[in-house]
């Protein structure tokens, strides 16, 4: 028994050694490949090559969890296809050792290559995103210092980002546009003003730039182009694309997704509303929250209008009594006047009479006629002061209705104001409950975010052992150890069946209408079935 443990173990050896010798070169050829890609890839885009020097060791770091599986893929396709070539497993089945011998060793060098992946994707990678962003503001600072401009507003038009450092008259002045690639800046123009408005189809934005140059522009039509140079004035059309969810959390690790998703759980946990398309309710809900306002908006300035009318009527009603009061004042000195009046024309008939006692001694006194006409003058200045109290009276009249008007009106209008009010806070009341709904949804698509993204960084660590687990059977039925056909058969398995599903997977995640874990982890589900079925075929063997 212990000499079949020592050969067991020598076995073991001997498998992974045998697996690394062809893995290792595997891996720094395709890191090569993949980085090499991704370097013209920038230059292409203008970035410029000390700069493409400085993110290299970053682009090495982002393909390792890409080159991994297509390593381990073709070295054990390659190991086994040899051993097979070579009869090696038959002469280890006659030593007695069981096909599970053969397989253990490079199953678990795959779970510990999954658990390095799981690591990379959850913890390294997210630090070295958020690294590059880091030094990507340092590089947009010290372009923004070294031409004096001090930003104080920043636009974003994915993939551009614009600095502006004032607005005067609808122009903007010494601007500063950047142009994004996968993180890394490829353009920079400079201009001393200029302006931003929306094509006509609203699609795209037109940037006018005047009195400006330009670094590192797009050189991807034309190699002689300089890398610098000025222009007097330029439009740029900008594409408005959609810009990426959530960016932030590409900057996260894994175990603060998981804890952003438990906080978010914890929200959605005394809701009892469930949405089962959110971002459709997000957008139902604000339109209705939209038409809302626009009614609130109406009934505030309706409310507005009515407390104007209310000022108003309130103003009138103590003019209308100031009225009255002049009126009433009026009237008794109207009257004074008549009272005045009628002693006068009784003085003048005591008068008369002793004229006429006077007359019979035989004094010659005032005659009959001037007596009439007195009396006839002060009589007419009665009627008119009777006039007068009638118009005062009538003023009066006037004044009451009108105070009476305004009363009614006032109480009307309160009651509208009232009626307004009361429709208001019924408004504002349904408004904070479709708020309450966005909240909720806005929530719900935030979880499932959070899921989908936590998925993504758990599902490529499976690749590593699902791949394996194909290669060592395909390996074995190939019975060849020639390179190329292991790189053949990688590459169909990981560019016609794997990245195929994992894209299709994460397009209908993103859709809303499937579950996360069959869509996310469908490719490696489809590896796993592909190998339990290759390793039965070997089985039957």
């Amino acid at each position: 028994y212990l000499t079949k443990m020592i050969n067991i173990n020598i076995l073991h050896r001997y498998l992974v050694k045998e697996l690394l010798r062809t893995f290792i070169p595997a891996l720094f050829c395709l890191e090569f490949l993949l980085v090499l890609g991704f370097a013209i890839q920038m230059l292409h885009k203008g970035l410029d090559v000390p700069s493409l020097f400085s993110v290299l060791p970053y682009m090495a770091l982002y393909t390792i969890p890409h080159a991994l599986p297509a390593s381990l893929l073709t070295s054990t396709v390659m190991t086994y296809g040899r051993l097979s070539a070579d009869n090696e497993i038959t002469a280890i089945k006659v030593a007695g050792m069981h096909l599970h011998h053969i397989v253990t060793p490079i199953v678990v060098t795959g779970v510990i290559f999954s658990i390095l992946t799981l690591y990379l994707n959850a913890e390294v990678l997210p630090r070295s995103y958020f690294k590059v962003r880091e030094l990507q503001e340092k590089a947009v600072k010290r372009v923004l210092a070294t031409h004096f401009i001090t930003a104080k507003k920043k636009i974003d038009f994915h993939p551009y980002q614009i600095y502006i450092t004032s607005i005067e008259d609808g122009i903007y002045r010494d601007i500063a546009v950047f142009e994004y690639a996968d993180d890394y800046i490829v353009n920079i123009l400079l201009a001393e003003e200029g302006e931003i408005e929306v094509g006509e189809s609203g699609s795209r934005i037109l940037l006018t730039l005047r009195r400006g140059e330009f670094i590192r522009p797009d050189i991807k039509n034309n190699i002689d182009t300089p890398k610098t140079g000025n222009f007097e004035e330029a439009v740029f059309e900008i594409p408005l694309r959609q810009r990426l969810r959530h960016k932030a959390l590409k900057y996260a690790t894994l175990t603060s997704l998981i804890a952003q998703r438990g906080e978010i759980e914890d929200k959605l946990s005394g809701s009892e509303e469930q949405f089962k398309d959110p971002e459709k309710t997000v957008k139902t809900t604000w339109r209705e929250v939209s038409a809302m306002d626009a009614e609130i908006s109406a009934n505030t300035t309706k409310v507005r209008k009515a407390e104007v009318e209310l000022k108003k009527s309130k103003a009138k009603i103590p003019k209308q009594e100031g009225a009255i009061k002049r009126a009433k004042f009026d009237i008794s000195v109207f009257e004074n006047y008549i009272n005045v009046a009628r002693s006068n024309i009784s003085k003048l008939k005591l008068e008369r009479e002793i004229e006429e006692d006077t007359k019979i001694l035989g004094f010659d006194l005032r005659g009959e006629e001037e007596f009439k006409k007195n009396v006839s003058l002060i009589e007419k200045i009665i009627e008119k002061e009777k006039r007068r109290i009638k118009k005062a009276k009538r003023k009066m009249s006037i004044a009451e209705r009108a105070i009476e008007n305004e009363n009614k009106k006032i109480e009307d209008t309160g009651l509208e104001v009232k009626e307004f009010l009361r429709s208001k806070e019924a408004l504002v009341k349904e408004r904070l409950v479709l708020v309450e709904r966005v909240g909720v949804a806005e929530n719900q698509k935030m979880s499932r975010e959070l899921s989908i993204n936590i998925h993504k960084r758990l599902s490529p660590s499976l690749a590593s052992l699902s791949f394996i687990l194909i290669g060592i059977p395909l390996g074995i039925m190939t019975r060849s150890n020639n390179m190329l056909i292991s790189l053949g058969i990688s590459f169909i398995l990981i560019l016609f069946i794997y990245y195929p599903l994992v894209a299709t997977g994460l397009i209908l995640a993103d859709s809303m209408n499937f579950p996360i874990i069959p869509s996310v982890w469908a490719a490696n589900a489809v590896n796993l079935i592909l190998g339990i079925y290759l390793f039965s075929k070997i089985l039957n063997k």
